[in-house]
């Protein structure tokens, strides 16, 4: 309890001294290896235990009602670094944030992005699955369709593992759908998982959806999402999660080149 309480003081002072930042990882045609996205991670940079992870302080922002404000400090700052890619020539096509569930029911959220002037096509917001418990509530569901007509992608994350159902998808239509890591681990002894996630696959394709696999640790498992249709890899057999300045080197030197 006083551990949970300092933590609480810790992430309210942190926000007010600019601790949290996003890292990125990127992610890659499952094909060519291009890349094709980054996703942004909220990390904090917490003064005394160092760089903290979303599970050392996540749930406690939510019990703060602090969740939408650090969405918003890590959308600002995926923006800004997406401009300053582009300034230094370095082709990242789009950054995905993640966006909570209560940012979702802000009747003020399509207004403020709109004073962002996002450029179509560059930015995704990743939902998670549990969206669509609350699907049929009218601000969410009018702030999703308002999102696509701001040409900001839709997406569902670790999916696979939660409320996610074939007619929400068909009702939600987001432009991707990622994998989950617990879902993509097994595949290269499991047949059977191979299956499963073939099927998940299929979905998405008859849909128009694609499909992003999430935690993929090794070359073998590339290979074999890659033959099973996934569109796009993401994991540690191509790259961590890294800071803006870190992934301005990994992108000038094509690392992934390196290890793939």
């Amino acid at each position: 309890m006083i551990k949970t309480k300092r933590i609480a003081d810790d992430i309210l002072s942190g926000l007010e001294r600019n601790e949290f930042i996003a890292f990125y990882q990127p992610q890659f045609d499952a094909r060519t290896h291009n890349l094709v996205s980054v996703e942004a991670l909220a990390r904090w940079q917490h003064p005394r235990l160092g760089l903290q992870t979303p599970d050392a302080f996540l749930a406690i922002a939510e019990d703060l009602n602090v969740l939408a404000t650090i969405d918003r400090i890590l959308l600002d700052q995926t923006l800004a670094d997406l401009r300053h890619w582009d300034a230094l020539g370095l082709a990242v096509p789009r950054a995905s944030v993640n966006v909570s569930l209560r940012r979702l029911h802000d009747e003020h959220l399509i207004a403020g992005l709109k004073q962002r002037e996002i450029e179509p096509g560059r930015l995704a917001f990743e939902l998670v699955e549990s969206i669509y418990l609350d699907e049929q509530d009218p601000v969410v569901a009018w702030n999703i369709d308002q999102l696509k007509e701001l040409g900001i992608d839709v997406e569902i994350d670790d999916f696979g593992t939660g409320y996610a159902s074939i007619v929400s998808l068909q009702r939600l239509r987001p432009q991707r759908l990622k994998i989950d890591r617990q879902l993509v681990r097994p595949i290269t002894v499991d047949p059977a998982q191979r299956q499963l996630l073939a099927s998940i696959v299929d979905i998405g394709k008859s849909m128009g959806i694609q499909v992003v696999a999430e935690g993929v640790e090794t070359l073998e498992q590339a290979s074999l999402l890659r033959d099973l249709g996934c569109d796009v890899l993401q994991g540690y057999a191509f790259a961590r999660p890294m800071s803006r300045n870190d992934l301005d080197i990994f992108l000038q030197a094509q690392a992934w080149r390196q290890a793939s």
